[in-house]
């Protein structure tokens, strides 16, 4: 009976995980930015689109004296607001990055307002990066 229990308790948490999905444009974008910002480059661009790899290399590039510090930075993500086009295949998001290292000073920014652009790829969704 009570390895029935623990079995039937396992299967309902698998249930649950297997339900909750990390490929919402929000969970992207926020994997996306929290890689981004604490320069795991190369975490940032599994979430992005193959047009976005090279933005993500030119910060890279540019982030170099200040790699260390944005290591340790300590990122918050807060979607405002998810807007979901009509066909489901794209999405705008609106988000506060807190605790971001400003590239140009080195201080940390308390908070920083970004819009994101997601886009729907076979299935999975993807940050459509784009340097202003």
């Amino acid at each position: 009976m009570r390895k029935l229990k623990a079995f039937m308790l396992f299967a309902i948490v698998l249930f649950i995980a297997a339900c909750s999905s990390s490929n919402t444009p929000e969970s992207v974008a926020e994997s996306f930015s929290k890689a981004l910002y604490t320069a795991n480059f190369d975490g940032a661009k599994s979430y992005c689109t193959e047009d976005s790899k090279q933005a993500v290399d030119f910060v890279a590039a540019f982030a170099t004296e200040k790699v260390a510090d944005m290591k340790k930075a300590d990122i918050k993500f807060l979607a405002k607001d998810v807007k979901l086009s009509e066909d489901g295949n794209s999405a705008t998001i609106d988000a506060v990055i807190m605790g971001a290292i400003d590239l140009k000073d080195g201080e940390v920014q308390d908070s920083t307002n970004t819009k994101l652009h997601m886009v729907k790829q076979d299935e999975k969704w993807l940050v459509d990066f784009k340097l202003k």
